[in-house]
């Protein structure tokens, strides 16, 4: 089959449109936290959450006994909940002699279930309101009116004409078992092409493509070629994707105007690796997608291939293999296809299990009708029973039973319509109450007051990420001494990409929003010293691991090595550590390329790169020794491969070679080791990247101070500290490090940010802009480790002389900031019965972080709830217990609003981000989180399975957002709050589009702090609202502002 260009367009374009709600999913080394619809946020979060549930078969709200258990601890308040009702029955006609609202809160808190709706949400109740009179009364049924064969299919069974992909309506209908067997050869194809060299045996002819070379593969790959005896037939009718996928739908003959629709359900399906590939197609940076690409056209046109070949091998037992056939199938037969939904959608009363398949196996059309009616008439009796039982308990609970005995079989059914409409919107409405109580608790904690007037400068001033987990920090801090806090994005604004001594490939430092042109890199000057033997030993390991052999010789030869390692990781991992630390080779002291460099500067070290390049060929290819290798040769070759030059007698006479082997070797130099024109080219646009303009850097410095209002009043130490997580055996390590630095340590970009700061030219242009940075000020990069809560200082060979005086002053201070922060801390990690001493605290804490049975090291970021923005003044004085991100942000120094903007479009989104993953994560942990730790596989070094095959786990585990079984993290939208003028704030976000949509589809809550009048004002209905803040959460004068 031949496409012409335009339909390869076409289907292209509709593929990636059917993409668009499949979440991206970054490798599990740089762990990027994401809202798992976010390919939905253009619909209102409750629309989204309905979408969701279509698509990824993911809950959006916790179970109502989960919420019942907040209402009790006083985490969602009666008045919220009263409040949230009224608004609700605004929208209902009241039903007479009926106290609806008491019968909605009653439902709400006293009942724990679902009345109206299963929750598995796949079985219809056959039983009308009327039925349901009936038995509340004690009388029979009436009669009900007969469904004839002409209804049956477009009652029963049109859903899964026109909503399902074709295998999995057969699997429902016949239990086939093709989607599970379709998604274990997807899989093991995924694993094979995209792995990253977990495997020893990698895809051949990767390079060409993931379906170029799946399909190669599959033309020799006896197991393929078995599970679908038509797949060389499919195959060779074209050998691109765009043409296969054309071939398929149309053999299945579905209609083009749902392609779409069933190229969504597909890449959906297994989200987790479709999202991986969506990302890593689009990725350009990234080393292994260049090598061997792949997009979702690819993996959509495997899929479909595999399909179409397992549907034509089932085919041959008579089942039907395209929708036409399966269309006449249900016409034909429509009880029995409804009986073998029932059964084989697993929605079957267990009770009837069994008849039901013994007369589907008569094939018998008249007593198969005759037993499914039957069938129908006791599963209508069973379903009004059971709903008229739980209506009797809603009235006892609510002591409305005389209001039950007086209701008009009219009123009971708008009772139900009410109650059954009630359930689909109380998810809502339960997180609507509980964020309306957590906002009331933070305003009521808010301080008005202007921040203090110093007559001198603190001690020391402290950077720090925005992170939860550095608030707790900066709280000690502040209370150990005279230290003055303020919260950035942990890139501190300089966006940059990042090479690391003894890495070849680029880390991109920044939120990933961003796409940074500027290159650092990290240099030694000191020597690098041999390995020692333990490392040799583990490399050795390592390659016999790779070996065909290994699996009869690894364990019994070097299982002693893991063994050693495993008892004393788990036994005694602090002491264990600290000498295995010392057998390993020690990263020297490292400078930093911050400058750009100039055009002379980038040629001659091309120059000395080349000639280093052509001494160790003349080594190598002629076994030269290095002091023998003359520079006049070096020089020779090297003219001579640029083609500068043409061969020399030295280069005879030296290297002892005619002429032809000498242009051979030329020739070598140029293709082999890069000796040439266009790679010195390509070399010189590389380095142009590397490093900072000096006006860049007055910039990015500039920004950063204004941001968070540090314009003036320098301390001595202005401690800039990036953060970073420690742990053993954790493929989640990522997801604990920092999201504004790309999920990397933010060791780097603190050390880059303070030396662009103390640089004397910097400072001077930033004097002329007046931010008068004093001589005797000096910026320290440090880390804080999140794991152990300790702080880190580097570089401080580079203190000026008169600071080591003070320097023991600030290391004891943050060590006292960091112990208590974790005798905070700890006792909420659950492995520690008693409150423990502060120094005990930190010996715990330093031992999880190197325990590698430990599979919940820090609770990183759950319980994220809050995003504020403004001065420290208005949250110092109380404990906002590591829930809130807090930005640092003056009004008074931002007239054009750009840094306010700044901080919406970048750390305010990639917060959401990270708040919505841990929503997702807990509400749903199975479908959007990863399930838990004690199951997972690395896959393909990129990402993480569960078991030894299966769909790419995208979310959080369970031990980073539950406990003993119960959610730890609370999930709620992230509550916003802005301190600035109300104009000032409002004229702010309409400037920023994705920000003002977020706001108004609810998937943010959004206040404003106005220091200026005192009022706070929420966005709620669309609008913005005046509110106040009660004393009392109970007595809200404007909840109803609460709600969205």
């Amino acid at each position: 089959m031949s496409l012409s260009l335009g339909m390869k367009a076409e289907v292209r374009s509709l593929v990636f449109i059917a993409g668009e709600p499949i979440p991206l999913f970054w490798p599990m080394r740089s762990f990027i936290h994401h809202n798992p619809l976010q390919g939905l946020e253009k619909l209102s979060f409750e629309d989204a959450i309905a979408e969701g549930e279509k698509l990824f078969h993911g809950k959006g709200f916790l179970h109502r006994n989960v919420y019942q258990e907040y209402y009790r601890e006083g985490k969602i308040t009666r008045q919220s909940l009263s409040d949230l009702i009224e608004k609700f029955l605004g929208r209902h006609q009241p039903v007479t002699g009926v106290d609806l609202h008491n019968w909605l809160m009653t439902l709400l808190t006293e009942i724990e279930s679902p009345l109206t709706i299963d929750d598995s949400k796949r079985s219809s109740s056959l039983a009308s309101d009327s039925d349901v009179a009936a038995i509340l009364r004690g009388e029979e049924l009436p009669e009900a009116r007969q469904i004839n064969s002409d209804e049956l299919p477009d009652k029963l069974c049109g859903p899964l004409l026109n909503n399902s992909p074709l295998y999995e309506t057969i699997d429902s209908l016949f239990d086939t078992g093709i989607g599970e067997e379709l998604d274990e050869l997807v899989i093991k194809s995924c694993l094979d092409f995209f792995d990253e060299g977990q495997s020893a045996w990698g895809m051949p002819n990767r390079k060409d493509g993931f379906f170029s070379a799946w399909r190669e593969l599959s033309f020799r790959n006896l197991g393929i070629l078995f599970k679908g005896r038509r797949i060389r037939e499919i195959l060779e009718v074209s050998e691109d994707p765009e043409g296969i996928i054309v071939h398929v739908m149309e053999c299945l003959n579905i209609p083009r105007e749902r392609w779409m629709r069933v190229f969504r359900r597909e890449l959906s399906r297994l989200h987790g690796w479709s999202g991986f590939i969506r990302w890593r197609s689009n990725a350009r940076h990234y080393y292994s997608g260049v090598q061997h690409p792949g997009d979702q056209v690819d993996f959509l046109a495997v899929r479909l291939t595999l399909a179409l070949a397992l549907i034509d091998d089932r085919a041959r037992r008579g089942i039907p293999s395209n929708i036409d056939e399966l269309r006449d199938f249900v016409r034909q037969h429509p009880m029995q296809a409804w009986l073998r939904h029932q059964l084989y959608g697993r929605t079957i009363n267990p009770r009837w299990a069994q008849k039901v398949e013994q007369a589907i196996l008569t094939h018998d059309s008249k007593k198969m009708d005759e037993f499914g009616f039957t069938y129908m008439q006791e599963k209508r009796l069973r379903d009004a029973a059971m709903l008229a039982k739980s209506i009797n308990r809603l009235a006892e609970c609510a002591n409305a039973e005389q209001e039950l005995n007086d209701i008009s079989d009219e009123n009971l059914s708008l009772l139900l319509s009410i109650i059954r409409d009630f359930e689909l919107h109380e998810g809502m409405i339960w997180l609507e109450a509980m964020e309306a109580t957590a906002i009331n608790n933070l305003l009521n904690d808010f301080q008005d007051k202007a921040p203090d007037v110093r007559d001198r400068r603190p001690f020391a001033q402290a950077l720090f990420c925005i992170d939860v987990r550095s608030e707790r920090l900066r709280r000690h801090l502040e209370g150990v001494g005279d230290y003055q806090t303020f919260g950035i994005a942990g890139f501190f604004g300089v966006p940059f990409s990042f090479v690391e001594l003894g890495k070849g490939t680029e880390a991109h430092m920044c939120p990933v929003l961003l796409t940074p042109k500027n290159l650092v890199m990290e240099m030694t000057v000191q020597e690098v010293e041999d390995t020692v033997a333990f490392t040799v030993m583990e490399k050795a390991v390592h390659k016999l691991k790779e070996t065909i052999i290994s699996p009869f010789v690894t364990v019994e030869a070097i299982g002693w090595i893991f063994g050693f390692d495993m008892v004393g990781k788990t036994l005694a991992p602090r002491i264990y550590n600290r000498w295995r630390s010392n057998l390993h080779q020690h990263k020297p002291h490292t400078h930093i390329l911050i400058d750009k460099l100039s055009r002379n500067k980038a040629d001659s070290i091309i120059r000395a790169v080349q000639r280093a390049v052509v001494a160790q060929a003349v080594e190598v290819e002629f076994d030269v020794p290095p002091e023998q290798i003359k520079d006049d040769l070096i020089r020779e070759l090297r003219e001579a491969a640029l083609g500068h030059d043409v061969v020399t007698p030295l280069l005879l006479e030296e290297l002892q070679l005619d002429h032809e082997q000498a242009r051979s070797f030329i020739k070598r130099l140029r293709k082999t080791y890069s000796i040439n024109q266009h790679d010195a080219r390509m070399q010189m646009e590389r380095l142009g990247r590397i490093g900072f303009s000096l006006e860049e850097q007055v910039v990015f410095v500039s920004q950063s101070l204004h941001a968070i209002g540090l314009v003036k009043n320098f301390s001595r130490f202005i401690v800039v500290v990036g953060h970073g997580s420690q742990s053993e055996n954790n493929p989640y390590e990522s997801a604990l490090d920092c999201g504004a630095c790309g999920g990397n340590v933010g060791t780097f970009n603190a050390r880059i940010f303070a030396h662009m700061a103390n640089k004397p030219a910097v400072r001077q242009r930033l004097k002329n802009q007046g931010v008068n940075i004093p001589d005797d000020s000096w910026f320290v990069p440090a880390v804080h480790n999140t794991t152990t809560d300790e702080v880190e200082l580097h570089d401080l060979d580079l203190l000026p002389s008169t600071h080591p005086i003070y320097l023991d002053r600030l290391r004891a201070n943050l060590l006292a900031a960091s112990r208590l922060c974790a005798q905070e801390r700890i006792p909420g990690l659950d492995f520690i019965s008693d409150q423990p001493t502060a120094e005990n605290a930190d010996k715990q804490a330093l031992r999880n972080a190197m325990d590698w049975s430990q599979v919940r090291p820090e609770w990183g970021l759950s319980r994220n709830v809050y995003f504020i923005i403004g001065r420290r003044s208005l949250t110092k004085t109380f404990s906002l217990e590591g829930r809130a991100f807090l930005h640092s942000y003056d009004y008074r120094v931002d007239n054009k609003l750009l840094l306010l903007e700044n901080i919406l479009t970048g750390p305010l989104v990639v917060g959401q981000w990270i708040n919505l993953e841990h929503y997702f994560s807990t509400v749903d942990n199975e479908h959007y989180g990863s399930g838990s730790k004690v199951y997972h596989n690395v896959a393909g070094r990129f990402g993480v399975m569960t078991g030894n095959q299966s769909d790419l786990r995208t979310g959080l585990p369970a031990q980073t957002v539950m406990a003993d079984g119960r959610p730890y993290h609370e999930p709620m939208r992230l509550i916003t709050v802005i301190e600035a003028p109300f104009d000032h704030v409002v004229n702010a976000i309409y400037r920023v589009s994705s920000i003002k949509s977020l706001m108004h589809n609810g998937w943010i809550r959004v206040l404003i702090r106005d220091p200026q009048t005192g009022l706070t004002h929420i966005y709620s209905n669309g609008e913005w609202q005046e509110y106040q803040a009660p004393g009392k959460p109970d007595t809200v004068k404007e909840a109803e502002a609460l709600a969205l």
